[in-house]
């Protein structure tokens, strides 16, 4: 069956949230965003093999990046219940345009050292902790309960086509014009994504309206954990999905340069390609409005996952990867939306900021998997870190297909 992007995207375009005026401003705001965040990405795993000549020191920055989502997490989202989201998002991406324009400075000068690269990326990590929790649960104050997984989807969407862009401007920069050039475009895109927050005019016509102080709701969400199973197993399937499934993006740069013998371009092409392949399996649900079973879904698209990373693994050619990183952005973008609605879907609206901090929190155990995918390309190769991790993630997909019931059944 042949697929028309045109059309997905023009049917896509009629759903009931991109009606919304404040959430078309969300969207684009999620797209600038995207162009820093993932070109941030592909820059600092390029960079990184590069100053140091080492798959695991990729693996320790790309841990750095995420560790604060850990530490940060039930709190980020305790803030995002206690404050404007919509302030909060804008106050952080000026944050981030003062760091990205800081380390596009010193790259410019040829005075950044390892440790400049390290310190930038665990502050743009905490930025993006708070931000993450904020922005997914401000979508849902946008929107609505109807159109929640229509409007984590568009959000998503804007994510991946921001991606897409700023995967190959990054790439053709490093490798055409300057690193320093490439950070100085993250600082665009955040800035850009600030613009476009302050277009929006309401808190959301979901908004909590109560605002608990913040050690408070640390306490309450701290009960909510305690007797919430439900929330308790999709935290634990999205933390293994995050570290067997997407930490395995610490392994790009060295399949693209020591396995697949591409420089910098094609490295951003990809994340490019990976990007595509996500914004396509967006395009598909996001016309759906809300759907049954969502735990299913997340689990088939686990196993999916870790099928498409073997095949990454084994790629004999950049062709046959291009394919397989597709397949593995659909996967990854899928596990988002589904595991970011159902956590939403499973606490009162008051604590929905905490639920997204909580995810927040399930995706800061990705250091766990950069670390032990560096580990395994640095002392085997790129190829077994790969098809490890795509075998043990599938096969845990299958084992909660086949034992867990309520999962199924969400």
């Amino acid at each position: 069956m042949n697929v028309n992007p045109a059309l997905l995207l023009r049917t896509a375009l009629r759903a009931p949230a991109m009606r919304i005026r404040d959430f078309r401003f969300l969207f684009a705001s999620a797209m600038f965003d995207a162009v820093g965040f993932t070109g941030e990405m592909v820059l600092l795993g390029w960079l990184m093999l590069d100053m140091t000549d080492s798959p695991f020191m990729v693996g320790v920055a790309l841990s750095l990046k995420s560790a604060p989502f850990f530490f940060l997490g039930i709190l980020a989202g305790a803030i995002a219940d206690r404050f404007s989201r919509r302030d909060l998002m804008r106050m952080l991406n000026l944050g981030m345009v003062v760091i990205t324009s800081s380390i596009a400075a010193l790259l410019l000068t040829d005075n950044l050292q390892v440790w400049h690269l390290l310190l930038s990326t665990m502050l743009t990590g905490s930025l993006a902790a708070l931000y993450q929790a904020s922005r997914q649960s401000f979508a849902f104050d946008v929107v609505g309960e109807g159109n929640l997984l229509s409007g984590l989807a568009f959000v998503s969407l804007g994510m991946r086509f921001g991606g897409l862009f700023g995967s190959l401007a990054v790439g053709f920069l490093i490798a055409d014009v300057s690193a320093g050039a490439a950070y100085l475009l993250l600082g665009v895109g955040y800035l850009a994504s600030a613009v476009c927050l302050t277009f929006i005019r309401s808190r959301g016509q979901a908004a909590p309206s109560a605002r608990q102080p913040v050690l408070s709701g640390l306490k309450e969400f701290g009960v909510e954990l305690r007797h919430n199973r439900s929330l308790l197993v999709l935290i634990l399937v999205t933390s293994g999905t995050e570290v067997l499934g997407f930490a395995t993006a610490t392994a790009l740069p060295s399949l693209a340069r020591d396995v697949l013998h591409v420089d910098a371009d094609g490295l951003g092409i990809l994340t490019a390609f990976r990007s595509t392949g996500a914004i396509i399996a967006i395009l598909l649900i996001a016309p759906l409005g809300e759907i049954n079973r969502k735990g299913l879904m997340l689990l088939l698209s686990m196993i999916v996952f870790g099928a498409a990373i073997i095949m990454l693994g084994i790629s004999p050619t950049f062709a046959f990867a291009l394919f397989a990183i597709a397949i593995i952005g659909g996967m990854m973008s899928l596990s988002d939306l589904f595991s970011q609605s159902l956590m939403q879907g499973v606490v009162k609206n008051e604590q929905r900021g905490r639920a997204m901090g909580a995810w927040v929190v399930s995706v800061g155990t990705a250091p766990v998997g950069n670390l032990q995918v560096g580990f395994l390309a640095a002392t085997f190769s790129v190829t077994v870190a790969l098809v490890f991790n795509g075998a043990a993630l599938a096969l845990i997909g299958v084992a909660i297909l086949l034992l867990n019931t309520k999962i199924r059944r969400m």
